[in-house]
């Protein structure tokens, strides 16, 4: 039987895990697929597990989530993210100010010029720095937060079924939650 955890609950089991080993995480979304009532998927994982998740949208603070453990080959996901993991980064003064200088600059509107600044501001800024356990109070930087096409994904029939009860049961909730829900 596969338990599904919804929520702050799934948020506080995952930020439990990250905290034990802030190292080797990916965090990996996904747009819906059509059958989907437009939920996104998303895989996040470390170096113990992996969960695959369904979330009601992207777009708003306090999304509704819903997530299992997925028999999923972390670092296949974690490959899709490029050379930095997932993770909390903190934030000195200076590497934050240094942040905001880079970010003002990237959108120049010249693709070249912004994939450039991109770069400097992955490697020269937020590699350098470790993952951490966040605490209360500091300042830090999320991420990186990868954004794929499906087809990027090779999702296997096992992890399509339970992205399917995912979205069954999630669809329960938000109709739950909101009545006048389709």
């Amino acid at each position: 039987m596969v338990e599904f955890l919804e929520g702050k609950t799934l948020s506080k089991y995952l930020l439990d895990k990250y905290s034990k080993n802030p190292n080797g995480w990916s965090f990996t979304l996904f747009p819906p697929a059509k059958e989907d009532n437009g939920f996104f998927g998303a895989y996040i994982g470390g170096p113990d597990e992996t969960w695959q998740l369904k979330i009601d949208s992207i777009f708003k603070p306090s999304p509704i989530m819903l997530g299992a453990k997925a028999d999923v080959d972390a670092g296949r996901i974690g490959n899709l993210g490029g050379t930095i993991s997932y993770g909390y980064r903190r934030l000195n003064q200076k590497v934050a100010f240094e942040l905001l200088k880079v970010l003002s600059e990237s959108t120049t509107g010249n693709e070249e010029k912004d994939r450039s600044l991109d770069r400097y501001l992955v490697e020269r800024i937020l590699r350098p720095i470790s993952p951490v356990a966040p605490v209360q109070g500091e300042s830090y930087a999320e991420g990186p937060f990868v954004l794929t096409n499906r087809s990027q994904l090779t999702i296997t029939s096992g992890q399509k079924q339970l992205e399917d009860r995912l979205s069954t049961e999630l669809r329960k909730l938000v109709r739950n939650r909101y009545s006048s829900y389709g």
